[in-house]
């Protein structure tokens, strides 16, 4: 009985394993279609919709204890991620709802089989989970808006040099590009399309990216409109500052990097080193191993 629990806990540890790896592996697009049909969305499939359906009872009861100030601090981040597969507060809810019902089938089948601390552990894990999932694709999200940002302005500062106005040059050069950045710049064009100002449009463009590199592109920026710089010298000295950022930027994460190689390169290539050094001191030394022995 107790090898069936555990065989049991382990096919879902393989499931729930293998569905988190789709998700660190997503960028919250794939599953977006356009289209001019009006088609409805088919929403989530497979392993997510499982998850979402067992935590539909639950969904209420978790946004409770959450309160409203979280749930707010919530919907902030989600909008910041770049609402990965189209999660709203409410779906994000449930399925962090399923997650934890299915971290509770873990503990309790792990328990069962003797393995009480395995499954607290686990149990842990799938309860934090959409949590970490959120903070990584936010992670990963900051980081594409920073690798897209020079080669943005590069394009964006020509257009505007070749006599376009900055709003069009914005719109062109966004629908040329594609990732994040594009899309906060998309979403800049139809705020102000709804009569917000330029200057906070842009600025909730800086808070939603969260991106040292995105807030000093803004901040030039607006102080580049107030004081009445020309605005195409202003992005050419704009992308400058950027890309001398980013290189500082790759520099840090180069020498953050080195320990943690040397760390990997030491835990591997010194104990083989080591084992093959041993073996063949034994195995040339056999003869007198031998006689010392009897």
């Amino acid at each position: 009985m107790g090898a069936l629990l555990v065989g049991a806990a382990g096919a879902l540890l393989v499931l729930v394993g293998a569905q988190g790896l789709r998700l660190l592996g997503s960028t919250g697009l794939e599953d977006q279609v356009i289209t001019h049909q009006g088609e409805q969305d088919e929403g989530p499939r497979g392993f997510a919709a499982f998850v979402d359906r067992l935590g539909a009872r639950f969904q209420r009861t978790l946004m409770a204890m959450y309160g409203p100030a979280r749930l707010r601090r919530l919907e902030d981040r989600l909008r910041r991620a770049g609402r990965p597969e189209r999660l709203t507060v409410s779906a994000f809810m449930q399925r962090q709802a399923g997650f934890t019902v299915l971290g509770m089938v873990v503990v309790v089948l792990l328990a069962l089989a003797g393995q009480a601390l395995l499954g607290v552990i686990f149990g842990l894990v799938f309860a934090a989970w959409m949590e970490v999932w959120l903070r990584m694709v936010a992670a990963r999200r900051r980081r594409q808006i920073d690798r897209d940002l020079p080669d943005f302005l590069d394009v964006l500062g020509v257009t505007v040099r070749a006599g376009t106005s900055f709003r069009q040059a914005v719109e062109r050069v966004s629908a040329f590009h594609a990732g994040p950045l594009a899309e906060e710049m998309a979403t800049a064009l139809r705020e102000m399309q709804l009569g917000v100002p330029r200057r906070d449009a842009f600025i909730g463009v800086r808070d939603r990216a969260q991106s040292e590199n995105v807030s000093t592109f803004v901040t030039a920026l607006l102080q580049a409109e107030e004081l009445g710089v020309p605005l195409a010298e202003a992005l050419g000295s704009i992308s400058s500052e950027v890309r001398r950022q980013r290189a500082q930027q790759v520099r840090r994460d180069a020498a953050k990097a080195a320990p943690r190689v040397s760390l990997v390169v030491t835990m591997t290539i010194v104990p083989g080193a080591l084992i093959l050094m041993m073996a063949g001191m034994l195995i040339s030394n056999l003869g007198s191993l031998g006689d010392v022995f009897g």
